[in-house]
């Protein structure tokens, strides 16, 4: 439009970045068909439930020195009451018997996958396949069936 002028901006400076770069991706971490983990390969993974049981624990232990209104210790214990799957301590737990002996038997299902299997919840073999795509040639669809099966019989549906 004419006669309109553009409002003058002053000259502002934005200060440098406080935060620690993120180190590039080495190339070696991926979750497909071909499970590939890095440094993380013979990690234990947790469930979100049972994160939120150790938080707990950690809660209830005496003379603990931790900070409740931690923000990080916060926001991990609220996501994990949202987004675990299961909520008493004896479902979490027969859970995790359940995941961890898919690990003890040989089969070459490693942790990363119990983890995911425990927090997936999935309804088929083809769906835990499709979503765990490394699990493909470890174990048998009906062995599979059945772990889903006994896991999905513990899950906690109340809000």
């Amino acid at each position: 439009m004419p006669g309109v002028t553009e409002p003058l901006r002053p000259n502002v400076t934005i200060p440098q970045s406080t935060s620690r770069r993120k180190p590039a991706p080495t190339g070696d971490e991926e979750a497909t068909g071909n499970l590939r983990l890095g440094d993380c390969a013979n990690e234990q993974a947790l469930s979100p439930a049972e994160v939120m049981l150790m938080l707990e624990q950690l809660e209830r232990q005496p003379g603990n020195t931790h900070d409740p209104t931690n923000d990080i210790y916060y926001k991990t214990r609220e996501y994990c009451k949202h987004f675990a799957r299961f909520k008493d301590n004896n479902s979490i737990t027969q859970v995790n018997g359940i995941s961890t002996e898919l690990t003890s038997r040989g089969l070459g299902i490693v942790e990363f996958e119990r983890a995911q299997l425990a927090t997936l919840c999935c309804d088929t073999a083809e769906e835990a396949r499709t979503l765990v795509p490394s699990l493909e040639g470890k174990i048998g669809d009906e062995e599979l069936q059945a772990a889903l099966d006994d896991i999905s019989k513990l899950r906690d549906f109340t809000a």
